[in-house]
């Protein structure tokens, strides 16, 4: 009676464990979850100024060409007005002229050929120039201000991205060295480890499996055999079930490739692993069912399966 209050007592705290884990990971999943949302909102963000960016710079653009054509508009009135002033004060000084009518009158008519030929001067083109210019330091200011906005988000997300970055490293270190260590207790072929296929931006490639037999000699899982692979996997999971546990765990003849030995081996390393967590392997292997705590053997009979149970102390 006092083992049975003893085992349920050990069950309680293992459940308490395990929640209090769960707790962790739902948290940390959130705080990613929500670092990613805000990550997607401020790329939104910064694309809706981006937007707003380039409709101030098309309209900035259209009022620079209206302002450069009234300068030279204006430019060009004030010379031809300078031009008719300055033809006006080379006859102020003229004494009256002696010359038939009929070349005054010709004179005269070049004169008035050439005044139309002036135009009218446009009085308002100062206004308008002044305008078109408060207009265009308006947006150039707005301009200036966006600007500073996305300087800010762009840092933001910089931020963003650093945390992320660096979480997935020491994620990805603590597994692989845990994944390292699980292989070398499973196999003595060599070392394992887990190779970026991009250093410096992890998140632009993907992941490799690598397996290190000798000085300078390196050959990818896909070479194993399939019980070199079993055990390639099998070290994974268990590194990544050691830096973040669950409740429990199936495995469905995980050993089917392994020989003897190395099932003696995966067994010892399940067996470490059920102090953090419970396992359920569906087995024939003798080595595997030898350091079980508990069995059950499923047989058919007349097409009902019966189930007997067994304690392994």
């Amino acid at each position: 009676k006092q083992e049975l209050k003893k085992i349920l007592e050990d069950y309680s705290e293992k459940q308490i464990i395990a929640r209090k884990k769960e707790e962790e990971e739902k948290a940390m999943y959130e705080k990613f979850q929500k670092l990613f949302e805000e990550k997607n909102e401020l790329q939104d963000k910064q694309k809706a100024i981006e937007t707003m960016v380039m409709g101030f710079q098309h309209e900035m653009k259209n009022h620079d060409m209206k302002v450069s054509n009234l300068s030279i508009e204006r430019a060009q009135k004030n010379a031809q007005q300078e031009t008719f002033i300055s033809e006006i004060e080379k006859y102020s000084e003229l004494e009256i002229i002696k010359a038939p009518i009929a070349d005054i009158r010709e004179r005269l008519n070049k004169s008035k050929i050439r005044l139309s030929s002036i135009g009218n001067v446009n009085m308002r083109a100062l206004e308008i120039y002044e305008q078109v210019k408060e207009n265009c330091d308006l947006i150039n200011s707005k301009v200036q201000t966006i600007q500073t906005e996305k300087e800010k988000i762009m840092e933001i997300i910089g931020e963003i991205d650093k945390k992320k970055k660096k979480a997935f490293m020491v994620t990805l270190d603590a597994v692989n060295e845990l994944f390292t260590r699980n292989f070398t207790q499973l196999s003595k072929k060599g070392e394992v480890f887990l190779d970026l296929e991009n250093k410096q931006d992890p998140f632009d490639g993907g992941l490799n499996i690598i397996l290190k037999v000798g000085r300078g000699k390196y050959f990818d899982v896909s070479s194993l055999s399939g019980g070199e692979k079993t055990l390639v996997a099998l070290a994974l999971i268990f590194a990544i079930q050691e830096y973040k546990p669950y409740c429990f765990y199936i495995f469905d003849e995980i050993d089917a490739a392994l020989d003897k030995h190395n099932s003696e081996l995966l067994a010892a390393l399940i067996k470490k692993y059920m102090l953090s967590g419970q396992y359920i392997v569906i087995s024939h292997n003798d080595a595997l069912i030898t350091e079980a705590s508990a069995l059950y053997g499923v047989s058919m009979q007349e097409n009902i399966s019966k189930v007997i149970s067994l304690k392994n102390d």
